[in-house]
């Protein structure tokens, strides 16, 4: 009889110590199976992190997640990711694998490794990290467009000139600041009727026209059979007013400064796999010396029209 209790006492505690088991779980019933995210970003593109967590208990198990450069600021710092379904990071897993998504995004260019940190109990149990590189914006391929329509009346023609910007690279998607400069010069004299420069923003592989008003031409030319009109032309900044045979060129000259110049000169070398020093020289892993590759920084294209045209 004595036997018998003791293999029941037994068994009893057994099951009990099964049972803590099952409604306290430890930490090696959660791990991460899994981190996903894109190998490359654009600058200011956000991205997505994918993390698939398995729980192998048989219960919900309650965790903590710490995720490291989720975000990074303008100034390199790095911000950590808490997670909106809950406050402080908490995630309530279930029995099996459980997928979680997270926001990416990035102020400056390189390679960032993304560690994410699994906590339970405020004990960390697992850890598990992926690179995403941010790359330095696409150099535009830029051209200009001028074109130009006539009005006929009366007492005077009409050249309302119009202009485009127009970025010819393929992909991408930031859009970038262009400073462009018109000039409207007469011909005879070489005096300049009118100067002006406005700051157009254009999407890469877009199209952006060069006016400060929708729909408005960028520059009027005015060509009076006898005196000039009192009309103003507004809202149009660039206008020249002139009599029949008079010549003018409008001069467009669109500029692109480089803000990442310096840093092509990073990713350059570390996507081939080489370093920089800085004193104007490059070395790849053989030591062997080589020149540094050139980059502009400026890139300018400029264009014109003859009014009236030859």
């Amino acid at each position: 009889m004595r036997k018998e209790y003791v293999i029941f006492t037994a068994v009893v505690i057994l099951m009990a110590f099964i049972g803590l088991l099952l409604y306290f779980p430890t930490g090696d019933d959660v791990k991460i199976v899994k981190l996903d995210a894109p190998r490359s970003l654009e600058l200011k593109e956000s991205g997505e992190l994918t993390v698939i967590l398995r729980n192998i208990a048989l219960t919900p198990v309650n965790v903590s997640i710490d995720i490291e450069n989720a975000f990074i600021d303008e100034n390199g710092t790095s911000a950590r990711y808490i997670n909106p379904e809950s406050p402080y990071g908490k995630l309530t897993l279930l029995p099996g694998n459980n997928t979680k998504h997270f926001f990416l995004g990035y102020l400056i260019t390189g390679t960032h490794t993304v560690k994410v940190k699994l906590y339970q109990n405020g004990q960390l149990i697992d850890t598990s990290s992926i690179n995403v590189t941010v790359l330095v914006p696409q150099r535009p391929e830029l051209s200009l467009q001028l074109a130009y329509r006539k009005d006929i009346a009366d007492d005077y023609n009409i050249y309302k000139i119009y202009g485009y910007i127009i970025d010819e690279k393929l992909g991408g998607t930031q859009g970038y600041d262009i400073p462009v400069q018109i000039t409207i010069t007469d011909d005879k004299t070489g005096d300049v009727i009118s100067n002006d420069t406005n700051t157009y923003s254009i999407r890469t592989g877009g199209i952006a026209a060069i006016s400060s008003w929708r729909g408005k031409p960028m520059a009027v030319i005015e060509l009076a059979h006898n005196k000039p009109s009192n009309e103003t032309y507004m809202p149009v900044k660039n206008v020249a007013k002139g009599t029949s045979g008079d010549i003018y060129r409008v001069n467009v000259t669109a500029t692109w400064y480089d803000p990442w110049y310096g840093e092509r000169y990073d990713q350059w070398y570390e996507l081939n796999g080489r370093t920089y020093e800085k004193y104007g020289y490059w070395y790849d892993k053989s030591g062997k010396w080589f020149e540094p590759p050139q980059f502009d920084q400026v890139i300018l294209v400029y264009d014109e029209l003859v009014i009236p045209p030859e």
